[in-house]
């Protein structure tokens, strides 16, 4: 599901209200996009699964390559993937939360202590407990980190196909104890890596958001708000593309208000598929994430007046990153028709976390992935419009303010130009 090997480790938080398991499940239900699918549940089940599976094989790639994060930080991201689908598996199947929870306690207390436990009355269960249950039983839980990785990998098999009346019909476990003891084995696992369930599943809650955020879509202030307007990207940019020549000699030139602005553009490869065009990706990085060291230093908006941010932000090795984004974007695109049929909101995670990745340690790292998704999109759908054989060329107005990225037609068609 979501991924980011570079952040995952959730950090310390303050100890506020406990999230319960039902405040989880709201956000999950928000993002969860199975939902009303058909064979939703199927996918949500081998999902659960499947992660269980990615959590083995993180962990054994950062064994065996050495790599710079711990395994405790690749836990913290997996744990969190397989709860959310964890969690909307027990969504979909109508399992009470309340009937989660006491299963849940019923195996810790059985597991850590020997003891049956059968709570009565109604409770609010919550991360909390679980991690306080499992927290007052010390033990070597570095040490049967093994063990438990195991146990789950073998338990979550048992949710792929799970029929509720022939499981009871052979005297086996009820879907809510089923799915109360995977909630359990994920808490150990994550006690094993001296991690805290509710700190996981608060992670996992804000990752999803940022990828899925609903209706609650809302971009911040401009990077460069604080500085002089003559140091500000123009809020409003209108560009021309139009494409002159023929045969090899085919190129791209663009002009900002009857100015021809920067160098003529080619495909510079062997094989024609019209990158010539690809500055349009950098005004859907402006219209959607108010960044751009590219532009800035083709209109010459750079924040001279910080030489901090002037160097770091807007100097060459910013402008050789988003050059390497929009290029590798494109490589990833043209496999796959310029994303033609890729709704909002369905874009690959994996494209995603590589560009996040790529971006780190740079202002535009505070946008979140799907500001990235609908700079992606929106530039692949102005494009595609940019190199029809009826337009080729056109003009592009990128809207910091509306966060829109506008296609206007030629006024002559390119049959027409070349007559």
């Amino acid at each position: 599901m979501l991924r980011n090997a570079k952040r995952p480790l959730p950090p310390a938080r303050p100890q506020g209200q406990p999230l319960t398991l039902a405040e989880y499940a709201i956000s999950v239900d928000k993002t969860n996009r199975f939902a009303g699918v058909p064979d939703g549940g199927d996918s949500l089940a081998f999902g659960f699964f499947g992660e269980i599976g990615s959590l083995l094989s993180a962990l054994k790639k950062v064994h065996r390559d050495k790599r710079i994060e711990t395994q405790t930080e690749v836990a913290a991201e997996e744990i969190g993937d397989a709860l959310w689908y964890l969690v909307a598996v027990c969504r979909q199947r109508d399992v009470e939360l309340e009937s989660i929870g006491r299963s849940c306690f019923a195996f810790l207390h059985k597991r850590l202590s020997g003891i049956d436990h059968h709570g009565d009355g109604q409770f609010a269960f919550n991360f909390r407990q679980v991690d306080g249950l499992i927290d007052a039983h010390e033990s070597d839980r570095e040490g049967q980190r093994m063990q438990l990785l195991g146990e789950l990998a073998r338990k979550s098999g048992e949710v792929v196909g799970h029929d509720a009346a022939y499981q009871l019909s052979l005297g086996q476990l009820t879907a809510a104890e089923l799915l109360g003891q995977l909630f359990a084995m994920l808490a150990l696992v994550a006690g094993s890596f001296r991690l805290k369930l509710e700190d996981v599943a608060r992670a996992n809650m804000d990752k999803t958001h940022g990828r899925w955020p609903g209706d609650d879509r809302i971009y911040a202030e401009p990077f460069d708000t604080s500085f002089k307007p003559y140091e500000q990207l123009p809020r409003l940019l209108p560009i021309v593309f139009e494409e002159r020549g023929s045969g090899k000699d085919t190129h791209v030139v663009q002009r900002l208000f009857e100015v021809n602005i920067g160098d003529r553009l080619t495909d510079n490869s062997t094989e024609p598929d019209d990158y010539r065009f690809h500055d349009v990706f950098h005004l859907a990085y402006i219209a959607h994430l108010g960044w751009s060291p590219v532009i800035r230093a083709l209109l010459k908006y750079k924040r001279k007046s910080d030489s901090a941010i002037d160097q770091n932000q807007d100097g060459a090795r910013a402008m050789i990153i988003e050059e390497g984004i929009a290029t590798w974007v494109f490589g990833h695109a043209k496999r796959r028709d310029f994303y033609a049929d890729v709704e909002l909101g369905k874009l690959e995670y994996g494209i995603l976390k590589q560009v996040r990745d790529m971006v780190e340690g740079y202002e535009v790292e505070a946008c979140p992935m799907w500001q990235w998704e609908a700079a992606i999109l929106d530039g692949f759908r102005v494009f595609r419009e940019l190199r029809k054989p009826e337009n080729r060329g056109g003009t592009v107005i990128a809207d910091m303010i509306a966060h829109t990225l506008t296609f206007v037609a030629p006024e002559v068609p390119r049959r027409l130009r070349d007559a």
